[in-house]
């Protein structure tokens, strides 16, 4: 009798571990927020010259929620606001002085735009966008700071080449050039799905508002199962390590299927992205 019990016990207590590994491990860090990064807040206000004004500044650029602890809950919200503007501008400001194309995305005006030291060149409307609760549960302070310098891309994958090459072989004569002259086609859109992997664990999804031909179907449905599998990968070896690595903050956007070419083809090998929600 005293044996069943001390078995029935043990397996109870086993299957309480387990389950909490399970939750701790793989379940929690999809269902809660994610750490996001730190990062330092620039600031426009004018530092005083040196002397003795220096020591009653504070050098900490960083946004401290005590600032506005005492306003009201609206003027909180006005007050981040305006730095999230701030951040926006200052970020623009630093890269129109590079000779390189770079991506807004303002998720508050539903726009991504393509521009090249502040002119913009492409300019499309989102039609749809979706933020991942690891972004939306975070303090706003914090997301402010990470959010503060722009985000460079890490590693970018797409259904549709970068570049396309033609080949053609040089004819041997006149008579034969002449043969080789046709009407030009009109090429096929190609369905789009991108997926852009920025630094600060940030991911950034694109697809098509149209929906896809069968081939295209096949493609994208392939690339996200690939995708899928290296989430369901590292779930299960953080049950080996009893550490799961915390899941990427992901922004999904559905843009029509000519802006995302254009985007994608049109942005350096390199990229850098400025983001406003």
């Amino acid at each position: 009798m005293k044996n069943k019990i001390a078995f029935w016990i043990i397996t109870f207590l086993s299957t309480v571990i387990m389950l909490y590994i399970l939750v701790i491990t793989v379940l929690q860090p999809v269902f809660t927020k994610n750490p996001l990064p730190r990062a330092v807040v620039r600031t426009t206000e004018v530092k005083a010259k040196s002397g003795k004004a220096d020591k009653d500044i504070p050098m900490d650029d960083t946004i401290q929620a005590n600032d506005v602890s005492q306003n009201s809950k609206s003027a909180t919200k006005d007050f981040f606001d305006l730095r999230k503007k701030e951040i926006l501008l200052q970020s623009r400001l630093t890269l129109a002085t590079e000779d390189s194309t770079y991506l807004v995305l303002d998720l508050r005006s539903n726009t991504a735009i393509l521009e090249l030291k502040g002119v913009s060149l492409h300019e499309c409307h989102i039609i749809e966008s979706h933020i991942s609760n690891s972004i939306k549960m975070y303090p706003t302070e914090a997301l402010l700071n990470w959010m503060t310098d722009p985000f460079v891309v890490k590693h970018i994958e797409a259904t549709i080449p970068k570049i396309v090459y033609i080949e053609k072989i040089a004819p041997k004569d006149t008579l034969e050039a002449n043969k080789m002259v046709v009407e030009p086609k009109s090429t096929k859109l190609e369905d789009v799905y991108i997926v852009i992997d920025f630094d600060r664990n940030l991911r950034l999804v694109i697809t098509q508002s149209e929906k896809p031909d069968e081939e295209g179907e096949k493609i994208i449905s392939a690339m996200r199962q690939k995708y899928q599998k290296i989430e369901m990968s590292r779930s299960l070896k953080s049950l080996t390590k009893f550490n799961r690595e915390p899941v990427k903050p992901q922004i999904d956007i559905v843009i029509p299927r000519s802006d995302a070419t254009i985007l994608y083809k049109a942005l350096p090998l390199n990229p850098r992205m400025i983001l406003r929600m």
